[in-house]
């Protein structure tokens, strides 16, 4: 079946997914929070402070990729309210569509770019939850040095992303939040802008300034080469798929090819530096193919019924699984299913779109009606996770 092909092509086997629980899900003012992220580096450490902060569940998903897995998992956690972080290029819009369709609050906090969400991020925070930002530390770094991310995350603080032009916004959100303690992260990729911000910084905040320098390695070098990697492949099985075919995106992944493969290329020289930088470009471009595959994906969904009807399919079917696993008994959902699948196999699709709205609101009322149950088990399944991690 052609549809079942794109499907599986689209949202199975080319995912890079995967789900990352920071800790086990708590209640904020009798609210359970959980964060939806994308693995961008950027705001996924974002994400990561604020859930080290509110003690709050992460979910990850593949930049710019929908995986109704992930929406099963989400709903086995059984959260009263989703913070989504990102645009819908990160994050795809088909995630908000799944909370509503199971009654779930959503809250989508971003701007047009990891700088803008930074702050959007801050701002939120600032205004819903500010003893969170009381004396914090900032770390200021360059918003895709990849070497950088990876000392914030050991840190207790929350980043700040620069970029050229890119300083006026995150000055005035440093005065907002009364930072007294600011750490520049400072590497060859990003010196010049480093520098540049911490003169702004001496001159219009009055806050300690400490600087750190940080080389790049062979180590950090091959860690950007092979996330770069791994979104090149991406997009490029995006791109194999005979439904998706997008001339401009098939230009830009022959460029993060050749980036990449100049990456490699300098670091089997040593030139670390050049490999560095060569393979940050690659992933930015190769995020840009994954971005427009996923936009010509919408297209696809708006137009192609059968494919609609698979997908809507596939994701109620995983959440059910999810719940029988938990003990809910699905009995009555399953006889609807089988109904659904028999019209859908028939060819009625309008019959089989009139049984996924029953079936989807059979599974939203018990989702509701077996909220605390289904969170319990969430908690004690982490909890074991947890000492299975430390043993």
């Amino acid at each position: 079946m052609v549809a079942k092909k794109v499907f599986a092509g689209l949202f199975g086997i080319f995912l890079l997914l995967s789900i990352v629980p920071t800790t086990t899900a708590t209640e904020e003012s009798d609210l359970t929070l959980v964060i939806l992220v994308s693995n961008n580096e950027a705001d996924l450490t974002l994400a990561q402070k604020l859930g080290e902060s509110m003690n709050l569940t992460i979910f990850i998903t593949s930049w710019g990729v929908y995986d109704p897995n992930l929406t099963a998992e989400i709903m086995s956690a059984a959260p009263d309210k989703v913070l989504i972080i990102g645009g819908p290029a990160a994050v795809p819009k088909d995630y908000e569509e799944d909370l509503d369709d199971m009654g779930i609050e959503w809250a989508r906090i971003w701007g047009n770019d990891r700088y803008e969400t930074n702050i959007k991020v801050l701002e939120y925070v600032l205004e819903n939850y500010p003893e969170i930002l009381d004396n914090v530390k900032i770390i200021i770094a360059h918003g895709r040095d990849i070497g950088a991310f990876k000392k914030i995350k050991v840190e207790k603080a929350f980043p700040v992303y620069i970029d050229t032009n890119k300083t006026e916004n995150q000055t005035q959100i440093l005065a907002m939040i009364k930072v007294t303690h600011i750490v520049i992260i400072k590497t060859p990729f990003s010196e010049n802008v480093t520098e540049m911000m911490e003169k702004r910084i001496r001159k219009e905040l009055k806050v300690n300034v400490t600087k750190e320098e940080a080389n790049i390695t062979a180590e950090m070098a091959w860690e950007a080469i092979e996330i770069a990697e791994n979104k090149t492949l991406l997009a490029k099985e995006l791109l194999e798929n005979e439904n998706v075919k997008v001339p401009a995106a098939e230009r830009l992944l022959l460029l993060a090819e050749k980036e990449l493969e100049n990456a490699k290329e300098a670091y089997g020289e040593g030139k670390y530096g050049k490999a560095y930088g060569q393979a940050i470009a690659a992933k930015a471009h190769a995020e840009a193919v994954i971005r427009m595959a996923g936009e010509k994906r919408e297209i696809m969904l708006k137009t192609n019924q059968t494919l609609r009807i698979e997908i809507r399919i596939e994701k109620l079917e995983r959440i059910m699984t999810k719940f029988e696993k938990i003990g809910l008994n699905m009995t009555e959902e399953r006889t609807l299913l089988e109904e659904l699948k028999n019209a859908f196999k028939e060819g009625e699709y309008e019959r089989a779109e009139e049984l996924i709205n029953q079936l989807r609101d059979m599974i939203k009322e018990k989702f509701h009606t077996e909220k605390a149950m289904i969170r319990e088990k969430w908690k004690e399944r982490e909890k074991n996770k947890h000492r299975h991690d430390k043993g």
